[in-house]
């Protein structure tokens, strides 16, 4: 009874990170020194707390972000600040739209 208990929860808490959207899948990482050229569209913040692993916290944390970057209609961002605790991750990025 522990185990399935213990597996439910674990389940439930991995369901709770954050899934790219189809626009989102599109969006890229880039260098401060390839934004020539493209359109500043502002800061993102992104967090994620209270995760499974510091890995996990991150990686929703960065889906977030680049989530955030697609609905503002960017297609790339920098990331500018990653701090992580164990509490959670919070992710600082500049969103950029890019030909």
């Amino acid at each position: 009874m522990r185990a399935m208990v213990f597996g439910l929860g674990v389940l439930v808490i991995a369901g709770c990170s954050t899934e790219l959207t189809p626009a989102a899948q599109q969006v890229r990482q880039i260098s401060t020194v390839t934004t020539d050229g493209c359109e500043f569209l502002g800061p993102v913040s992104a967090s994620e707390h209270f995760g499974i692993s510091a890995a996990g916290n991150t990686g929703s944390a960065m889906n977030k972000a680049r989530n955030d970057v697609a609905a503002r209609g960017g297609n790339a961002f920098v990331l500018t600040n990653t701090s992580s605790n164990e509490d959670g991750t919070i992710v600082q990025v500049d969103a950029y739209r890019c030909p």
